[in-house]
């Protein structure tokens, strides 16, 4: 039996079924890959606006912790914004400075910033932000895992993004912790074009060592200038 001729129509889309799977795009960069360029494109920033807010901080209680935060980073070791605390159970909106390691802090109702310990405040000194090997970017590589998790969108820009587990020193290091010994788990949302992290999303024994939270932070103007310097005496 002679094989009858496939129809035009036939020949014309198998022959654009074999053209597509000849030219499909290959795959993008693994998580390992973007986090490596995420920590990159925050070491290499003279400056950033950060945004932090928290969910499942206790509602009742006499503990000192941080509940969010405003303010800008610039590098190496400069902070300044405005951090909302509770300190044994009084909400407070705390006026803060970091430089050169020295960590100031301006309460209510009073004249003039006072340097003292963060810790006394329930976190860690916010100077260290921008450090390479202590910082934010340092948690990108600390990863033990790290998962390709899809893309979203944060105020229009297209994020890929990236789930890590964390080890729970590092975080404490930078942020706060009530139990440093669990792991943390992350999701960090970057950027497709520039490969800027714009949002990391933590969750861990922040408050409580037997109950999780989460702390998230917005990371934008990257670049922006700012002077951040001691107080006045």
């Amino acid at each position: 039996m002679i094989p009858r001729p496939l129809p035009l129509l036939g020949l014309a889309t198998a022959l654009g079924f074999a053209a597509c799977g000849s030219s499909q795009p290959s795959s993008g960069p693994d998580a390992s890959t973007l986090l490596r360029q995420g920590k990159a494109t925050v070491d290499a920033t003279a400056a950033l606006h950060f945004t932090l807010t928290s969910k499942g901080a206790p509602s009742v209680g006499t503990g000192t912790y941080i509940t969010g935060g405003e303010g800008d980073a610039q590098r190496p070791n400069a902070v300044s914004g405005t951090l909302q605390v509770v300190f044994n159970g009084l909400p407070l909106n705390l006026s803060v400075l970091s430089t050169g390691g020295t960590f100031y802090v301006k309460l209510p109702f009073t004249a003039g910033y006072q340097a003292t310990d963060p810790s006394k405040y329930g976190f860690s000194d916010p100077g260290h932000l921008l450090d390479p090997s202590a910082g934010l970017s340092s948690l990108l590589t600390d990863a033990t895992s790290a998962t390709l998790d899809g893309r979203d969108r944060l105020n229009g820009e297209e994020l890929d993004e990236v789930t890590v587990s964390l080890p729970g020193k590092p975080v404490a290091d930078l942020l706060t912790s009530a139990d440093s010994s669990q792991a943390v788990q992350g999701r960090i949302g970057l950027a497709t074009q520039s490969h800027q992290v714009r949002r990391v999303v933590l969750t861990g024994p922040f408050f409580d060592a037997h109950k999780s939270s989460t702390y998230t932070l917005i990371l934008d103007r990257y670049g922006e200038t700012v002077q951040i310097t001691p107080p006045p005496h």
